[in-house]
């Protein structure tokens, strides 16, 4: 209930007579018998002002004997209607309704039937409209003479009057109101309103206030303030003294905006809210009102088409427009046949963002019962394009007809509904209560005549709507008639239908007067000795932060979560867990507990609260405390970098995990960079992070805009920027832009890059050479529902950008599309090669095709281009559809209940299809202390849902796989239990046989951190298109692992260090000193922070062998193409050896070296090579990242720099001399220079960034080889600790000079069974000093007279793989000054040592 909307509410009595002794025979019921049902009979009028009563409809059953037909059927009372709705033979169901009120009194009809003997039959209909008194039999409005109260009917069937005061609703905030209320027969009802702060003593009212505004000079007469985005407004927060949760704060233009809670806590807290124009703000200190006029000075942030269908295949709807309107990054909303929303690039066939043409293709409308029609819009144009759409043919209008239909009860509040349908055109969808369902739900039989499985929740128990696929549709609500032959009316479940009295039951809690610290965990009791043991409750939260759509309406996924109720048999109560958030509001915390589909109670209308004595506030998203840009905005020589470095602070809960999306003004090239709390340097209360775009030529000149922002703290709290998109009323309050409001939008989210040397070749379109799907017809009921496509395209003179992915888009006549984001497979000039795959959504278009399209080509020249269905038709060898089918019986596992990490039932209740034949269910844990289990102990519910008994007690994600009786098996779906640890022993619950104990399907499963928070235990199949998921995947990224792998503790970590470097880890600009060494900023790596990154271009694939060269130019711009200059080379070579088993002692058993190898390239950035020794296959796969990304490996978050090369080395089963032996995988470094007085250093230690890492480091002058080694392999599924070793003393190192270094590394492996996983990386850097700087250099001349085209090599390599060079890095640096600067250190460096001979 709102707190400032103050109510009155008078109970009534809940009885509704339905006396069939109103409705009765004049004439002898001999051939004919008519009844009344669902029918009231007894009226009030809708307000007690009034003298007169809406009457309700009459239902009424007629049955004639055999040969007997009713030929008439009519009223004596002409104010009503009566007309024939059903008739089935000799049974007929008619609907008796009135046209106009009725007065006061008794009103008596007479009903008259005339059948085909000639006979009447009458029948005598009493009913009665009653004068309105204080307890009368039916809820009805109240007229006041008071012009401050509105009066409001109430809806809640549980009071009969619902007093409000809605005008001039500040008078009752101070003061008390005395009102009148007037009911029926002039009598007059005294009522007292008290105020909002009759609630609050005097003393905890606040009486100080704080405005700070944002941007600060907001106000200033001549400041003039632009948007912050679309609708994004000034802020102003309010600091009070406050002891009291909501004082009264709202600005009042239009409507009354009212102030959202932020942060704080008891006696301090802020407030905020945004001001768009002039507006009067009121607040109180203590019992007096203020207002304030804020006034800003705001400046506002700012076709043709044709269609045709094509008579082909799969006929095909086409549209066509050419758009003027310069394009602004934000999704076209879409009607045909169903509403969807998508942002560039679907549609987008050529252009760029200032002049484009749209196209799209859709399966043809083949028939309907009328004409239909497709739209197309904006947010701001959401009629762009509107056109009919005929059918081809005209169908029946005839709708549905349910046939059957059962409620199975499945879980406390959740139920199985059966459908039997039948349906001339076939069914489309079933909704219900706001929700479609689509052909997922057909278990058995057709889409003509089939039964259909409904998962639904008792809260939904609303109507259920059957559409069929041409538009007709039949909807049927309770006590609908369903049939008249035989006589059944559609019923929802007794027990949902139960209304208790709030005098029948007391409400306590395990834990009240909270402390949030440490009372996240409770548990609410209901005791009654009247309430049904199978009634269906849930519990609601409604604080803040557990329904947040007064700060965030887009918040779907964390509102309004029902907890359901279980009776305990042990306690004789009913009991729900329920986690409160933590950081949460002070006070009594609103809830709602809620009996069946019509009623519930609010806490303010119980006597048990739930208080909160002490937690501190946390009710903002992270923000920006810092934001600067990256790169200078042009290329430098071929390559160049843009982005942005920021920081991110949150006080209290933390940051957790952010999304940013970047886009070019010309041509949308997209960027989303995604990142978590695993990723960023810092902790989740202060931390940076940064972004970049790699841009090399040839190029454009445009500027790069970020378009979205997605930050969350760990209690699930987000800040949201869109800067074309007006989100909600509260956007600019949730801005995590908000402290650079004063430096404009354009400067911070803006940066704009030249391209030195723009293309001056015309523009020209991509040639699509082929477009194939994986199949022609695909099973969507089946288990693998996976769809995968191969393209190639012809990139013309212009080139393609290769960081640009295409999309496939997958379209359906009924059910929207889904998106296939392509990898590059391989790219030359005249053909460039794609592949995609992705799972369709169960049912997923059936029976229709789907019909293919193909956007998001943009070439290097600033235009992009797509393909719609009709474009590809037209290519050889290609399809642009592929065909349906729907099979039953393979299992699919969708969702689960929630299961929590205290459950000592081991029952789970597993929500899916074709779960009706399960004989087996698989537990495998991520407890390394659990073994695998399965659970036989089953019991279905239809198809949809299933009950396993079985599950250990776990707080860890597990998997769970389903098999069936005739050999099919399930998906692998992942369970994570909701952490729950409540403070005092719960009341032990046993499971009535009577009352299913699981829950809800969409109760969140993930484990929180500290204090839990609400995710859906399944994720959407389709992906929106503008907000991604949770977190979507740097591209390009290897792919995290989704479940953790179980872990063999302890892993080791390093232990911490003492900070090194002058000044200390670089200086405040390069990093900072933490408990486990040096952290530094990017770009800067290793313990002092002196080293960076080179950022270089992809090394050229060598098909031949794993080999890779480098070149890069000068990294000093104090060097010269002089004369006297010349070529340093630096060659990087990284390898692996050998392979070696080792005795328990380290003494080598075998060696096996290999020599070759077959390659197999994966895709731009992956490239595999396979080898096999003794029946031992190895296969190393190598990945160059071009941007920072983050991934994961052995259940350890790493984060991959631009220019790195990563090695992942599987080797399967390895026949092993003994048990007690172990595996040692060699890998050589080395480096080589060509110059003369040089120095050179090597460095082999533990990483301090918190990696857990060892650390190889190989310099040279000024550059490095740099590799780091993780302390963790996945050893026979499960990670292990490994130890890394430097071999150097015990191997053949080549001359180690100052040209020249080499060193062997050792990654030993213990003993396993079955297969290892390694995953080394590698980086060039280049460093603030030179080795002359290093304790441990080595310098010297060279004397051997080698010219600057001989090159030496760093080896970095596996002792089982002889001498296979994997990775080269050279290097060109062109230098005079430098040298010369170089050349006297060295010397001075070997006076020195000559000295101390």
């Amino acid at each position: 209930m709102n707190k400032l909307s103050y109510s009155l509410l008078l109970l009534f009595i809940f009885i509704r007579s339905l006396n069939n002794a109103q409705f009765t025979p004049i004439t002898p019921e001999t051939t004919l018998s008519a009844s009344v049902f669902d029918s009231i009979y007894s009226f009030v009028p809708t307000r007690t002002d009034n003298i007169k009563c809406v009457y309700d409809q009459f239902k009424i059953y007629v049955e004639a004997s055999s040969g007997i037909s009713i030929i008439n059927a009519k009223t004596n009372n002409t104010n009503f209607n009566f007309n024939l709705k059903k008739q089935t033979n000799n049974k007929y169901y008619y609907r008796l309704y009135s046209y106009y009120d009725q007065p006061f009194g008794n009103l008596i009809q007479e009903i008259i039937f005339t059948t085909n003997d000639t006979n009447t039959h009458s029948y005598q209909l009493i009913s009665t409209c009653n004068v309105v008194g204080i307890e009368p039999s039916f809820p009805t409005q109240i007229a006041t003479n008071d012009s401050l109260v509105s009066i409001t009917y109430s809806t809640d069937l549980k009071y009969n009057y619902l007093v409000t005061v809605t005008n001039n609703f500040i008078n009752n905030i101070t003061y008390d109101l005395d009102i009148s209320l007037m009911l029926g027969g002039n009598i007059s009802y005294p009522v007292k309103l008290e105020s909002y702060y009759a609630q609050f003593s005097e003393q905890d009212l606040p009486t100080n206030q704080i405005f700070v505004y944002f941007p600060p000079n907001v106000l200033s007469t001549n400041y003039s303030y632009t948007q912050f985005g679309y609708g994004r407004d000034p802020v102003l927060q309010i600091k009070v003294d406050t002891n009291i949760m909501r004082p009264l704060q709202y600005t009042d233009v239009y409507y009354k905006i009212f102030t959202v809670p932020i942060k704080g806590k008891k006696g301090n807290m802020t407030y905020s809210i945004s001001f768009s124009q002039t507006s009067t703000f009121y607040s109180t200190l203590g019992i007096y009102i203020s207002s304030s006029v804020l006034s800003p000075n705001i400046k506002g942030v700012e076709s043709s088409y044709t269609s045709l269908i094509r008579d082909i295949d799969i006929p095909l709807y086409v549209v066509e427009y050419t758009n003027t309107i310069p394009y602004h990054y934000i999704d076209y909303t879409y009607f045909y046949f169903i509403n969807f929303a998508q942002s560039w690039p679907y549609g987008f066939i050529s252009g760029n963002n200032t002049l484009y043409i749209h196209k799209v293709s859709f399966v043809q409308y083949l028939a309907g019962t009328l004409n239909n029609w497709y739209m197309l819009g904006i947010e701001t144009q959401p009629n762009e394009i509107n056109q009919q759409i005929t059918p081809l043919n005209y169908a029946s209008s005839t709708p549905p007809k349910l046939l059957s239909y059962q409620f199975t009860r499945i879980s406390s509040i959740k139920y199985l509904l059966t459908l039997n349908i039948e349906s001339v055109n076939g069914v489309k969808k079933i909704d219900f209560s706001q929700k479609s369902t689509f052909l997922e739900t057909l278990v058995s039989g057709t889409i003509y005549n089939g039964t259909f499985e409904l998962i639904m929740s008792t809260y939904e128990f609303e109507y259920i709507l059957i559409n069929d696929t041409v538009g007709t549709y039949i909807t049927y609500y309770q006590s609908d008639v369903v049939s008249i032959d035989p006589f059944f009316t559609f019923d929802f479940p007794i027990e949902i239908q139960y209304k208790p009295n709030m005098s029948s039951f007391n409400i306590t809690f395990l834990n009240n007067d909270l402390d949030l610290v440490t009372d996240s965990y409770n548990i609410i009791y209901i005791e009654s000795d009247e309430i049904p043991q199978d009634a269906t409750i849930s519990f609601t939260l409604l604080d803040i932060i557990s329904f947040p759509f007064e700060r965030d309406s887009t918040d779907f996924a964390n509102s309004f979560y029902r907890y359901p109720f279980t009776y305990n048999n042990s306690s004789k109560k009913f009991e729900s867990k329920f986690i409160l958030p933590k950081n949460n509001m002070f006070g009594n915390i609103q809830y709602y507990i809620e009996f069946g589909r019509d009623i519930g109670y609010y806490s303010n209308e119980l006597t048990t609260s739930l208080f909160v004595k002490d937690t501190e506030l946390d009710n903002q998203g992270p923000i920006f405390s810092l934001f600067e840009k990256i790169g200078n905005g042009s290329i430098i020589s071929t390559t160049g970098t843009v982005g942005w470095k920021f920081n991110i602070t949150d006080d209290l809960n933390g940051f957790e995990s952010g999304y940013i999306k970047v886009v070019g003004s010309e041509d949308s090239s997209t960027y989303e960079f995604n990142f978590t709390i695993n990723n960023v340097i810092g902790d989740k209360f202060n931390c940076q992070y940064q972004i970049k775009i790699n841009i090399s030529e040839p190029c454009i000149s445009q500027e790069y805009r970020i378009v979205r922002v997605i930050l969350f703290d760990t209690n699930k709290i987000a800040s949201r920027f869109n800067q074309y998109v007006p989100t909600m009323p509260t956007s600019s309050i949730i801005n995590p832009f908000i402290n650079f409001l004063d430096v404009g939008v354009d400067e911070i989210t803006v940066l704009s890059f030249t391209c030195p040397t723009p293309i001056s070749i015309p523009a020209s379109k991509p040639i699509l050479l082929s477009f194939k799907s994986s199949t022609t017809t695909i099973d969507v009921g089946a288990t693998n529902r996976t769809i995968s496509f191969d393209f190639s395209i012809d990139p013309g003179v212009n080139g393609i950008k290769q960081d640009q992915l295409p999309i496939v888009y997958i379209n359906s006549l009924f059910y929207g599309l889904v998106k296939c984001i392509s990898t590059l497979i391989s790219y030359n000039t005249n053909n460039v090669v794609y592949k995609c795959s992705t799972e369709l959504p169960l049912g997923f278009g059936y029976p229709n095709a789907l019909t293919f399209s193909l956007y998001g080509i943009v070439n290097n020249v600033g235009f992009f281009y797509g393909f719609s269905a009709d474009d590809i038709l037209n290519i050889t060898n290609s399809n642009y559809y592929t065909n349906t089918t729907l099979s039953f019986g393979q299992p699919v596992i969708q969702s689960t209940n929630p299961y929590y990490s205290d459950d000592d039932s081991g029952e789970l209740i597993i929500l899916g299809r074709g779960l009706d034949s399960i004989s087996r269910i698989d537990f495998v844990y991520n407890d390394s202390t659990l073994s695998p289990n399965s659970a036989t102990s089953l019991k279905s519910y239809g198809s949809s849902a299933i009950r396993a008994i079985g599950v250990k007690k776990t707080g860890k994600p597990f998997i769970i796989k389903a098999f069936t009786s005739s050999s099919f098996t399930s998906n692998e779906f992942t369970v994570k239990p909701i952490y729950f640890n409540s403070t005092k022993t719960p009341t032990p619950t046993s499971t009535p046989t009577s009352t299913p104990t699981s829950t809800p399907t969409s109760t969140p499963t993930s484990t929180p951190t500290s204090t839990p928070t609400l995710t859906p235990t399944s994720t959407p199949t389709s992906t929106p298109t503008s907000t991604p998921t949770l977190t979507p995947t740097l591209t390009p990224t290897s792919t995290p692992t989704s479940t953790p792998i179980p872990t063999v503790t302890p892993i080791p970590t390093n232990a911490p260090q003492k900070c090194q470097g002058n000044p200390e880890c670089g200086g405040k600009n390069q990093g900072y000193c933490s408990s486990t060494g040096c952290i530094c900023f990017a770009p800067w790596i290793g313990l002092t922070c002196t080293s960076q990154i080179i950022i270089v271009p992809q090394p050229t694939i060598n098909t031949t062998n794993p080999q890779t060269e480098i070149p890069t130019t000068p990294t000093d711009n104090n060097q010269t193409d002089s004369e006297e200059s010349q070529k340093m080379i630096f060659k990087s070579l990284i390898s692996l050896v050998s392979l070696r088993e080792l005795s328990f002692n380290n003494e080598e058993v075998n060696n096996h070296i290999f020599d070759q190898w077959i390659y197999t390239p994966i895709n731009q950035f992956k490239n595999q090579y396979f080898t096999t020794v003794s029946s031992t296959n190895i296969t190393v796969t190598l990945e160059w990242f071009n941007q920072t990304t983050s991934i994961e490996f052995a259940n350890q978050n790493l984060t991959m720099n631009p220019s790195t090369i990563k090695y992942t080395i599987e080797i399967t089963n390895y026949p092993f001399a003994n048990k007690l032996n172990q595996l040692q995988l060699v890998m050589s470094a080395s480096l080589t220079l060509n110059s003369n007085d040089i120095c050179s250093s090597n460095q082999f230690g533990n990483t301090s960034t918190g990696d857990d890492s060892n650390y190889l480091k190989i310099q040279i002058e000024n550059h490095s080889l740099y590799g780091r080694f993780i302390k963790r392999a996945i050893i026979d599924n499960i990670v292990k600790s490994v130890n890394n070793v430097l071999l150097d003393s015990s191997l053949n190192v080549i001359d180690s000079s100052s040209l020249s270094l080499q060193s062997f590394i050792g990654i030993t492996i213990p003993y396993y069974t079955k297969s290892i996983i390694v995953d080394p990386d590698f980086s060039v850097l280049i460093d603030s000093k030179s080795a002359s700087d290093n304790n441990d250099s080595v310098c010297t001349k060279n004397k051997s007279g080698l010219t600057t085209s001989q090159l030496a090599g760093i080896i970095v390599g596996s002792v089982g793989f002889a001498a296979v060079i994997i990775f080269t890095s050279v290097y060109f640096v062109v230098h005079r000054r430098n040298q010369k600067r170089f050349v006297a250190s060295v010397n001075k460096k070997m006076n020195e040592m000559n000295n101390n001979k």
